[in-house]
């Protein structure tokens, strides 16, 4: 008999390397410029805050009788947000523990634990798709309806933001001596996909084009997740970013691109329903015979918008 390559068996033919493979981790950026609010313990499931409109200006003086004008009415608006409960689990038999080389368990926590933070944030991303304002691009050459994004589209919903005196969420990066960079104004943050890195890249419009993170004049204060800015917004993507598919009027796939403003929105988590991790060992929930291990993550999160003035949907294609 003739022994070879493969006549040998599986367990001489293989080696099994410790070290894992890289899971891949989608950015987080919905809940990056979200107000935190913690609700207290005891205190029911439904945070409420408040705000008073602005009153009327008074420009007209009192008559020479020194009559009143009427009197104004003050306005005050309840935002109620619901925090939820949110859980998943997995089950792991014993003997997969004692047998595997791998260690399972720990797998298992790391996985868990980025589920988790991933669910956090589409819930945030299925938030603003479901109730910001919504602003179609029309600065585009490509004749859809939205059209790809153009640098007449972001300053649109600038000047909207500026126009309901929407607060810029970073502050101005000042020009410096550094070959290639350019200053950075006063932002607002957009959200969108990593399917809209190709549109921004090509986004250029008279003396303005794009300018990727690695033209900034100081980069000590930017994201892993931010690709760059132009004008007064910068933009920060992922892979989670919203998507509207066949939502053109041409059937092709719409970007949502969600540009906000300061305490524009808000995320509520529950003092005692925090993040956590719970594993089991064998013996619980109904075994008997110490056959499984669960491990398992669950938090307590609202989300809501505070203002609709302050955050806008700014759709756009994404071919040219």
């Amino acid at each position: 008999m003739t022994v070879s390559i493969s006549t040998m068996p599986p367990q001489i033919q293989q080696r099994y390397n410790a070290k894992l493979l890289s899971t891949p981790e989608r950015n987080l950026i919905h809940n990056l410029f979200a107000s935190p609010v913690e609700l207290p313990d005891n205190q029911g499931f439904i945070d409420r805050q408040s705000r008073y409109d602005r009153l009327d200006l008074f420009p007209v003086p009192l008559d020479d009788a020194q009559n009143n004008h009427p009197s104004q009415q003050l306005n005050r608006v309840d935002v109620d947000c619901r925090v939820r409960v949110y859980a998943t689990y997995i089950v792991l038999t014993r003997q997969v523990t004692i047998t595997n080389e791998d260690p399972v368990l720990n797998s298992a926590a790391a996985r868990l634990g980025q589920a988790m933070r991933e669910t956090q944030d589409v819930l945030q991303r299925d938030n603003l798709e479901a109730t910001a304002s919504v602003i179609n691009s029309i600065g585009g050459t490509n004749g859809d309806l939205p059209t790809e994004m153009a640098i007449s589209d972001v300053d649109d919903a600038v000047a909207v933001l500026q126009g309901n005196s929407g607060e810029y969420i970073t502050n101005m990066m000042g020009g410096e001596n550094k070959i290639g960079t350019a200053p950075i104004g006063d932002a607002y943050a957009c959200m969108l996909s990593t399917r809209m890195i190709p549109i921004l890249n090509n986004m250029s419009s008279g003396n303005s084009s794009f300018i990727k993170k690695f033209q900034y004049p100081n980069i000590k204060d930017t994201l892993s997740s931010e690709w760059g800015a132009v004008n007064n917004v910068r933009f920060f993507v992922s892979e989670l970013g919203s998507i509207t598919a066949n939502g053109s009027a041409d059937t092709e796939d719409v970007a949502n691109c969600f540009v906000a403003a300061k305490e524009a929105y808000k995320v509520v988590w529950q003092a005692g329903g925090k993040a956590r991790f719970i594993y089991l060992p064998p013996g619980y929930n109904n075994d008997p015979c110490m056959l499984r291990h669960t491990a398992g993550c669950s938090f307590y999160q609202g989300q809501c918008i505070t203002n609709d003035l302050w955050i806008l949907n700014l759709r756009s294609t994404m071919h040219d």
